[in-house]
């Protein structure tokens, strides 16, 4: 049901991948005309997934007998509240179709402000200690969470045909569990396509989303630590407010704002949970916003200088490069390990490039890199101008970055 446009784009945009490293994914149709509840009525019987079963086995593995987890995953759900009446009516449609227990879908929907806790290394003090000596005793059980970072490269380029391209990796572990979640969902209403959106089975807010249009955009999200200490108890009172979760947010501007500036403005001021990068391009346009829970803490702007970088690029993964922030060496996720952050792997492959000459395959190369690519369990290439939405998910590595 949805217009033929977005459609046609969907179909030839897929045709661009090497089919050799990667897999189209599975569309599920999200219509926003139904209530709330039975929205994911379908997704548990796509015909190529088996959603349901890995679900289950995500709560087996990690929560069931982990009752000091759960006891305290569910507590922090119990004490936020409900959510909102929408989102709240997805959430226990989504545990009565899973049979899932309620307080832990609902706790799940917190999984990327929570996940700020689990920088590998922070350097508040004069010595680095570990992050999880940081917590609080009653939430020391969370340094178990299962969904890990920290992941994620964005790049926003103007490419050698004068057009903005957005390139991202998302890297969250275990692979296993989420790279058998992932899903397209493509947003409708009056059975016409309003947004598209990579999914997570079980989770009811956008990670990456694109909204097509003469002047559109692309958002994708990044996990980004907290930079002062007290980072992680301003996050829980922010949580036990009941303000609403960043992936809502987010999902609420691709709904309902249908143009770049607009949802530049919206995302820069609307209030965050928690830190995060969002990633956002448009017809000519990017930039990077570093977001603090009340206000924005540093852009990159596309065709701008960047601290002495190229301005035909801008790059962020999960750290505050840009102020020297000495945890992106700590990070052990990419191919060339600790010490060695994706961060710098992929400049150094744009840098080898002739400014104002990046290309598609060269932005797809980057993401690929040995260097770059860690638990990677979605990549995406979008150009809303030229209409790409190239999703997938890697198949294998390439031979020469093994």
């Amino acid at each position: 049901m949805w217009s033929t446009c977005p459609l046609l784009i969907l179909i030839l945009s897929l045709s661009f991948f090497p089919k050799s490293l990667s897999t189209p994914l599975e569309t599920y149709e999200i219509n926003l005309d139904l209530d709330p509840s039975v929205r994911y009525a379908g997704l548990f019987d796509l015909p190529n997934t088996n959603f349901n079963e890995t679900v289950w086995k995500f709560y087996d593995e990690y929560f069931k007998d982990d009752e000091v987890l759960t006891d305290v995953l569910y507590g922090i759900a119990e004490k936020r509240g409900k959510e909102n009446e929408e989102q709240q009516a997805e959430i226990e449609g989504l545990a009565t179709m899973s049979k899932l227990p309620l307080p832990f879908v609902q706790g799940i929907q917190m999984l990327y402000e929570l996940q700020t806790i689990m920088v590998p290394i922070v350097n508040f003090t004069k010595s680095a200690v570990e992050a999880e000596k940081l917590l609080p005793p009653e939430y020391k059980a969370l340094s178990r969470i299962p969904w890990r970072g920290p992941g994620c490269t964005g790049i926003i380029a103007r490419a050698s045909d004068d057009t903005v391209y957005h390139a991202r990796n998302l890297d969250f572990s275990p692979v296993d569990i989420m790279g058998n979640l992932v899903y397209n969902g493509v947003f409708t209403r009056n059975g016409k396509e309003v947004f598209r959106s990579q999914m997570v089975a079980g989770y009811t807010m956008a990670i990456t989303g694109a909204r097509f249009g003469d002047d559109g955009y692309a958002i994708e999200r990044n996990t980004r630590y907290a930079d002062h200490k007290g980072g992680f108890e301003e996050m829980m009172k922010n949580l036990f407010s009941g303000r609403p979760l960043n992936g809502w947010s987010l999902r609420k501007v691709l709904e309902t704002v249908d143009n770049y500036d607009s949802a530049v403005s919206e995302i820069q001021t609307m209030p965050y949970t928690s830190t995060e990068y969002c990633i956002i391009s448009g017809v000519q346009k990017g930039r990077i916003i570093s977001r603090n829970p009340d206000n924005v803490a540093h852009l990159q702007i596309l065709d701008q200088p960047n601290y002495k970088e190229r301005s035909d690029y801008i790059i962020i993964t999960n750290f505050d490069y840009f102020w020297g922030d000495v945890r992106e060496w700590f990070d052990p996720t990419g191919g060339n390990g600790m010490f060695h952050p994706r961060r710098i792997a992929a400049q150094k492959y744009l840098n080898s490039t002739v400014e104002g000459e990046i290309t598609y395959d060269d932005l797809w190369n980057t993401i690929n890199d040995k260097g770059v690519f860690a638990d990677t369990i979605f990549q995406a290439i979008i150009n809303v101008e030229r209409g790409v939405w190239d999703v997938s998910q890697p198949d294998t590595l390439p031979e020469s970055q093994k």
